[in-house]
């Protein structure tokens, strides 16, 4: 049945395929997912220009309220072709398909929000253009997520740079994530800058458990030099105290779980920090 339903979006997409030249359409998936109230959805974006191609394809888990005209009870049928909207901040989805035993496919198209240009200006921020709106509707931006920002002294962005945060993978979850940890980015460039060097939310979230008071700067400085979670874990489960520049040091020196393991079992159970690095310099 899932099989078949695909192969019916398929068709579909190929028959308005003509008269969606110059519009934004794609595909979309949906499946249960395992928390209450909440959906599985597939968004998927192809086309190809002069340029190359311009691909996107994301599933991401949505509360049922955020898609209008469908329920879990048509997920669950024995077969239904339904049109419903996914909506978002800066326009919507408006889909149709076909579901089926827990499954469902199809087509979108994306109508812009003819509203979503007066929030931006009530805001300070000028006008985002179709594209900009389509990109900043398929990462899912909230402007509530804007306004806790400004409210915190964010810088006041473009609608550049909001889409620019989108395409490096800054979304909405990630900047509460950093929000509840107590780390206030003030402006595009330093989420961007936190995302690209690899600072995901888990990632800041043992980092300020271990030495709170931790930076934006000392978390990028942290990833750069290759200290990730597991490596944090190690010197705290062999009894080591150690300060976010003790990782640093330890990681640019190459001293790994392995090599203490070597030591101990040489009988140098007491080591220092300096100790190790002085050793791992040595060649031991």
């Amino acid at each position: 049945m899932k099989l078949t339903i695909f192969v019916l979006c398929a068709l579909l997409l190929g028959s308005l395929a003509p008269a969606l030249a110059e519009d934004y359409s794609g595909t979309w998936t949906l499946e249960h997912s395992t928390q209450a109230g909440s959906v599985e959805l597939g968004l998927r974006y192809e086309k190809t220009t002069a340029s190359g191609n311009q691909e996107w394809d994301e599933s991401r888990t949505v509360t049922w309220s955020d898609l209008r005209g469908v329920t879990s009870a048509d997920l669950d049928s024995n077969g239904a072709q339904k049109s419903f909207s996914i909506v978002r901040d800066a326009g919507s989805f408006q889909a149709q398909g076909f579901l089926s035993h827990g499954h469902g496919a199809g087509v979108w198209t994306f109508a812009p929000s003819s509203s979503f240009n007066d929030q931006l200006r009530r805001r300070g921020i000028g006008a985002a253009d179709q594209h900009q709106q389509f990109e900043l509707a398929l990462s899912g931006f909230q402007l509530g997520t804007l306004d806790q920002l400004l409210a915190a002294g964010f810088q006041k962005p473009s609608a550049g740079d909001l889409v620019a945060m989108a395409e490096h993978g800054v979304s909405d979850t990630y900047v509460q994530e950093l929000r509840g940890l107590g780390l206030h980015p003030n402006s595009a460039q330093a989420l961007i800058r936190l995302r690209d060097h690899g600072v995901g939310g888990s990632f800041a979230a043992a980092v300020m458990k271990a030495f709170p008071g931790t930076t934006v700067d000392e978390l990028v400085r942290l990833r750069d030099h290759g200290v990730g979670t597991a490596y944090m874990q190690t010197f705290a489960s062999m009894g080591y105290r150690v300060t976010a520049d003790d990782l640093i040091r330890l990681r640019d020196h190459g001293v790994t779980s392995s090599f203490i393991e070597r030591l101990r079992s040489h009988g140098y159970s007491k080591l220092s920090i300096d100790d190790l690095i002085r050793l791992r310099d040595s060649g031991f």
